[in-house]
C-alpha cells in the first residue's frame, strides 16, 4: 500500500493537477497522530504506522477539492472516460487504493450519547438565524420519522469522533430500510441554491462514515428516543447489514417556477417577505441529480459504477448503494406544529423520497 502522500500524488498526476499536491498537509494532516502523546487512542485502537497512514488517507480523501471537480481532465478529449470523477475512480481501483478503506475502524465508544429525540422542541427564531440549512432539513426528516420511499429515520447528525482533534464529521441521517431490512447510512445533500457536490464525493463520504460507525451500538443503545421508537416498529429486527444512501434534491426552483410547492425548505433565512433570498434567483438542478441521470445510462460514468460495485464487493455486510431524490409535499396538517416553538407554515411540509438507482451485489 502506498503512503498517504504518495497515493495523493499519484491521483493528482493522473488528473494532470500536480500543483494540487501542495494541498496534502492541509487535507490529510488533521489525523496525523503522535502515538506517544495519544495514550487513549493507543490503548483503544493499538495504532501502528500503517494504521495511521490508512486513517490519514481513507478518512480524509473525500474532503480533497479534486474529488469535487466537475468536467474533464485538462488536455484530454472531452469524453466520459476523461471526466475528473471517472479518472479518480479509475485510479482508486487500478492502484488498489480502495482497499485502504477496509482498515478503517470506529473510534467512538458511544454514538448515541446525544439528546436527540423526535419530540424535542426547536425554536424557529434560532432556525432563522443560521445558514446550516442541511442540518435543519435533517432535523425535519428526523421529526417526521417515516419517510415514504426512504425508510424510518431514527437519528441525525450522529457523531463519529472520539477525541477533539479527530477530523471525522457526523452522519447526516441514520435510518432503517423497512423494505430491505437494513440500516441506512444517509448522506444528505441540500442547499437552497442547489447542491454542487459530485456523486464521487457523496459516495466516498458515505462509505467513510459507514466504516467509522459501530452498527452494534444501535442494538445496545439506551436512553435514545429515536432508537427506542425504532425498536417498537412492527417487523423491526436488528441486523448487521447496511446500505449507503445518497439523498438529494432534484432542483431548487425560483419563485416563478413553483418554488413554494417544490423546494425542500422555504423562507427561514429572513422574516422579511420581500427578501430576495426567499427563493434562488434561478432554478438550479442539483449536481447529484444530473450525475445520477448519467449514472443510470449504462454508457456513462462506468468507472464510478465500478467503484460502487467494488465497495460492495469488499464489504460483506454492505447490501447496496441507493441514489434517492427527496421531494416535499405541501400538506394541510402540520407534522411539526407541536415540536417547533414559534412554528411557521413555511415549514409545513411532508417529505417523501424516490429511489432513482440502486446498485447492489
Amino acid at each position: 500500500m502506498l503512503k498517504s502522500k504518495e497515493a495523493y500524488e499519484f491521483i493528482c498526476k493522473g488528473i494532470n493537477r500536480k500543483g494540487k499536491i501542495n494541498e496534502f498537509e492541509t487535507i490529510f494532516g488533521q489525523n496525523k497522530t503522535d502515538i506517544n502523546n495519544d495514550t487513549v487512542k493507543t490503548n483503544k485502537v493499538k495504532q501502528d504506522d500503517n494504521y495511521i497512514e490508512v486513517k490519514r488517507f481513507a478518512a480524509n480523501f473525500y474532503k480533497a477539492p479534486i474529488v469535487n471537480y466537475k468536467g474533464y481532465v485538462k488536455g484530454k478529449e472531452q469524453a466520459d472516460k476523461n471526466r475528473y470523477s471517472e479518472v479518480i475512480s479509475s485510479t482508486l481501483l487500478s492502484k488498489n487504493l480502495l482497499k485502504t478503506w477496509k482498515e478503517l475502524e470506529p473510534v467512538r465508544t458511544n454514538h448515541f450519547d446525544t439528546d436527540h429525540t423526535p419530540s424535542e422542541e426547536l425554536d424557529m427564531k434560532r432556525l432563522q438565524s443560521t445558514n446550516r440549512k442541511e442540518e435543519i432539513l435533517a432535523k425535519l426528516l428526523f421529526y417526521q420519522g417515516n419517510i415514504d420511499g426512504l425508510g424510518y429515520i431514527f437519528d441525525y447528525q450522529t457523531p463519529l469522533k472520539e477525541a477533539r482533534n479527530d477530523s471525522y464529521g457526523k452522519i447526516d441521517l441514520l435510518g432503517y430500510n423497512t423494505d430491505d431490512e437494513c440500516y441506512s447510512v444517509i448522506e444528505l445533500k441540500y442547499r437552497p441554491s442547489g447542491s454542487d457536490e459530485t456523486l464521487l464525493r457523496c459516495v466516498l463520504e458515505a462509505y467513510t462514515y459507514y466504516k467509522l460507525l459501530d452498527i452494534n451500538q444501535i442494538k445496545s443503545a439506551v436512553g435514545h428516543d429515536g432508537i427506542q421508537k425504532l425498536k417498537e416498529l412492527s417487523g423491526y429486527k436488528h441486523t448487521n447489514e447496511s446500505e449507503l444512501v445518497v439523498l438529494f434534491d432534484e432542483k431548487s426552483c425560483a419563485k416563478d417556477d413553483g418554488g413554494a410547492e417544490n423546494n425542500l425548505m422555504l423562507r427561514i433565512v429572513s422574516n422579511e417577505p420581500d427578501d430576495p433570498n426567499n427563493y434562488p434567483s434561478k432554478t438550479v438542478v442539483s449536481q447529484q441529480y444530473k450525475e445520477c441521470q448519467e449514472l443510470i445510462n449504462p454508457s456513462k460514468r462506468k468507472v464510478l459504477r465500478a467503484l460502487c460495485e467494488a465497495i460492495l464487493k469488499q464489504e460483506s455486510k454492505l447490501k447496496q448503494i441507493r441514489f434517492v431524490v427527496l421531494q416535499a409535499q405541501k400538506v394541510s396538517k402540520a407534522p411539526y406544529k407541536n415540536k417547533v416553538d414559534n412554528w411557521s407554515e413555511n415549514l409545513d411540509h411532508l417529505y417523501r423520497a424516490e429511489t432513482l438507482l440502486t446498485i447492489s451485489k
